[in-house]
């Protein structure tokens, strides 16, 4: 279970992104370990703690960086990098005033935040991934106790996907999402506003904040359980579930196709006349085609096939494998965009 996190997040439900400017102490950050039973999810969130940091179990360092002048020789610049203190790999380059939250630092946050939320954390499973030499951070988590039915009788619980990153990729954010059991497809939100959580790394994270927001995660998901069953109510047939796939990934040679075929052409000819193939497009229409012949020739099977794209992603090389999870976030925040456009 990933995520397949996205991406970054957690939303409130007509809210515009919250950037938190407003600083806890540093000490919020330092040690969740000495928290004692204040809360409600105290016990169910030690219980995560004690399992550790996974990947991110690493420490970082930083140095300022230097450049030459002819006339003066090495001096100090303006930016410095961030690096691992285990392997010596640089994770990013910033300015000075740029504040330093190692993984484990965002993984301890993130627990606190959802420590101290009304959520039920009861059953709750964390997966933590990292990615491109442990410079973006990915920690999913499942809270089973918040679940609905499906359209097609399958179980979703709520997700909620944390990220971070050292290479400008994205901030710290927490996103809501809904986590299918059958096909364990993470469920992209999108109705309405799906604002975020965020933080910038050079302030300290309001963590009462943050539980505040991700709290009303909850109303999302209804929304969003509401706009599923609206989803098998919208036929769709073939060419239309194609069309939204190819305008989706912006495939130019096959938009082309399409237009100087009109109404009358098959997926699979457009699909074998363009002079570059797309791996991404004949996997969803392929699992367009299979959701289809189980859920009805409908929009909630062109949302699955999408979201089974995201979710599964799968790497052609060692290295692709290793950076799996940043892959899966960003085709997550695609599917996004995608369905966000025709919500």
């Amino acid at each position: 279970m990933m995520i397949t996190m996205n991406a970054i997040a957690v939303a409130t439900q007509q809210a515009t992104a919250m950037t938190v400017d407003n600083v806890q102490p540093a000490q919020e950050k330092i040690n969740m370990n000495a928290i004692v039973n204040m809360y409600k999810n105290t016990s169910d969130m030690s219980a995560l703690r004690n399992e550790g940091y996974g990947s991110a179990d690493f420490e970082i360092d930083e140095q300022v960086l230097l450049y030459f002048s002819p006339q003066h020789g090495h001096m100090n610049s303006t930016k410095k990098a961030i690096f691992r203190k285990d392997t010596g790999s640089q994770l990013g380059v910033h300015g000075l005033d740029y504040h330093t939250v190692d993984p484990k630092e965002m993984i301890d946050t993130t627990r606190a935040i959802i420590e101290r939320s009304d959520l039920d954390t009861t059953g709750i499973e964390e997966n933590i991934q990292t990615s491109h030499n442990g410079s973006r951070t990915f920690v999913q988590y499942r809270l089973p106790a918040h679940s609905y039915m499906t359209p097609d009788g399958d179980t979703a619980s709520l997700g909620l996907l944390a990220v971070s990153s050292f290479d400008g990729s994205w901030p710290f954010m927490i996103s809501a999402a809904a986590i299918q059991q059958a096909c364990t497809n993470l469920q992209v939100f999108v109705s309405g506003e799906v604002a975020v959580f965020k933080a910038k790394h050079t302030k300290h994270l309001n963590i009462e904040a943050g539980a505040r927001v991700i709290t009303k995660a909850l109303d999302i998901f209804h929304n969003e359980n509401e706009l599923w069953k609206l989803y098998t109510e919208t036929p769709t047939n073939d060419n239309q579930a194609f069309e939204k796939i190819v305008d989706g990934l912006n495939i130019n040679s096959a938009k082309a196709l399409i237009e100087s075929k009109g109404s009358f052409y098959a997926p699979s000819e457009i699909m074998n006349l363009m002079p570059r193939k797309s791996s991404s497009l004949e996997y969803i229409y392929s699992a367009w085609l299979r959701y289809r012949s189980r859920l009805g020739s409908n929009k909630w099977a062109l949302y699955n096939a999408f979201t089974d794209w995201s979710t599964h992603a799968e790497g052609k090389t060692p290295m692709a494998w290793l950076n799996i999870a940043s892959t899966q976030f960003k085709r997550q925040k695609k599917v996004q965009d995608i369905f966000k456009k025709a919500a």
